[in-house]
């Protein structure tokens, strides 16, 4: 209907009453559309007829609300139109005022739903938790508070942001905190276990899905722990199982392959492979190492940059104390890296084009710089006298468990070596017995 059939009926009253004068007939005007229009043309008959215009606004039906009985700050609103929404009445403690926030529509949403809704919003509350704050949108969050807090706590703040981004973002950035439930992350976890070349290539491994639910988990339980939601969504979903990767260390002549080709290469890159091997330390360890960190004094070197985030060590020896000494020849004025960038500022990067090539000069398999930790370890394993308690020190573990799974599948030689010497062992004692 266009605006100006909507109003035809009142221009038709107004001339009619305009000729006969009736106020009687301005008074019954119909008044089910009243705005500034109608109240012009009311005002322009009433001057013609000699009348004072009747008071519409004053005979417009007005919201009414009412409190529910037996529902405490519990309150029924009904609009000029009828219709009649609940909702809860209560001080927000982000805010500290009291605010209102519906619970649903009556004759559309349930009672009972509309009652438990109230309850936990009311239980929020006395936990000191708004029922307001799990309105703001999931990618608002994280590009804010998330972030802020994970750049100041959390080591792992940009893998979880960009798990987030390339595994999360889609299926619940647009959602409110609040309005997320397991079942999103069951469905999350589900989609990416079908694969889906439009978001990735082919399907995931379940460690890779498994490391994006936990990024959810660290998001939400934030949000919990600021009082923006009452439960993490992402903390009952059950993570896949993982096969744990076969140990990839290498062996002694593998070590010898490797050590050909090395001298070939720029002199920070072979210092780099020497001290990640002497240290079995990991490569963002050694990364962001600087010569303030080395404590001749008490014989150690402090990491900054641990997996765990708590303050570490390795031991100065006599082979780490070579690395250093050599490392004093490539120190920059201005830079205390032990490994600094090509720009000038900051530590290097992770060389990994020299790695690549060094390994494929040597007729290796392709892998990370941890092989060099995990080769440390193994090595170490095949010392006389050695324990894998001492070797799980040496690598820093929280586990023994970790150092047994991950680390030191047993080598090659050494398998070999123990199923010979028992051999023998066995074969002795029964050769005796038979004389």
């Amino acid at each position: 209907m266009s605006r100006h059939e909507r109003f035809q009926p009142l221009v038709v009253a107004a001339t009619s009453a305009a000729t006969t004068c009736r106020s009687a007939e301005i008074i019954e005007l119909p008044i089910d559309a009243i705005g500034q229009q109608r109240l012009q043309y009311v005002s322009t008959l009433a001057q013609a007829c000699g009348t004072q215009a009747p008071n519409l606004k004053a005979r417009a039906q007005k919201q009414r609300q009412k409190a529910v009985p037996g529902m405490k700050d519990v309150i029924d609103i009904t609009s000029r139109t009828g219709k009649t929404t609940r909702h809860l009445r209560f001080k927000d403690p982000l805010t500290d005022e009291w605010t209102k926030k519906k619970l649903g529509i009556l004759g559309r949403d349930s009672i009972l739903d509309m009652a438990a809704k109230a309850k936990a919003w009311q239980d929020d509350v006395a936990a000191g938790r708004s029922p307001n704050a799990g309105s703001i949108l999931v990618d608002d969050f994280v590009g804010g508070e998330f972030t802020i807090w994970g750049e100041a706590n959390k080591r792992s703040i940009a893998d979880d942001l960009s798990r987030y981004a390339l595994y999360l973002k889609a299926f619940i950035g647009h959602k409110e905190l609040g309005s997320v439930t397991p079942n999103d992350f069951e469905s999350i976890v589900q989609f990416l276990l079908a694969g889906n070349r439009a978001m990735r290539r082919g399907k995931l491994s379940n460690a890779t899905i498994n490391r994006a639910l936990m990024a959810g988990r660290a998001i939400f339980r934030l949000a919990k722990k600021l009082g923006y939601i009452s439960t993490n969504p992402a903390a009952g979903v059950d993570t896949l199982k993982e096969t744990p990767p076969s140990p990839k260390a290498l062996e002694g002549h593998e070590i010898d392959r490797l050590a050909k080709p090395l001298p070939t290469y720029p002199m920070l890159f072979q210092l780099l492979i020497r001290l990640l091997s002497v240290t079995a330390a990991r490569i963002n360890e050694i990364r962001q190492l600087r010569f303030s960190d080395i404590d001749y004094a008490q014989g150690v070197v402090h990491l900054r940059s641990t997996k765990s985030g708590e303050a570490q060590t390795l031991p100065l020896t006599s082979a780490v104390l070579a690395v250093l000494t050599a490392l004093e020849e490539f120190r920059r004025p201005g830079n205390d890296f032990l490994f600094p960038g090509k720009s000038g500022k900051g530590p290097m990067s992770a060389p990994y084009k020299h790695l690549r090539k060094l390994l494929a000069e040597a007729g290796l398999e392709q892998a990370g710089f941890h092989l060099f930790r995990k080769t440390a370890a193994v090595q170490a394993m095949l010392l006389p006298g050695m324990d894998i308690l001492t070797v799980s020190r040496m690598l820093r573990h929280k586990s023994i468990r970790t150092t047994e799974v991950h680390y030191l599948a047993t080598p090659h030689q050494r398998l070999r070596q123990a199923a010979n010497d028992v051999g023998e062992m066995l074969q002795a004692r029964l050769q005796g017995g038979d004389q």
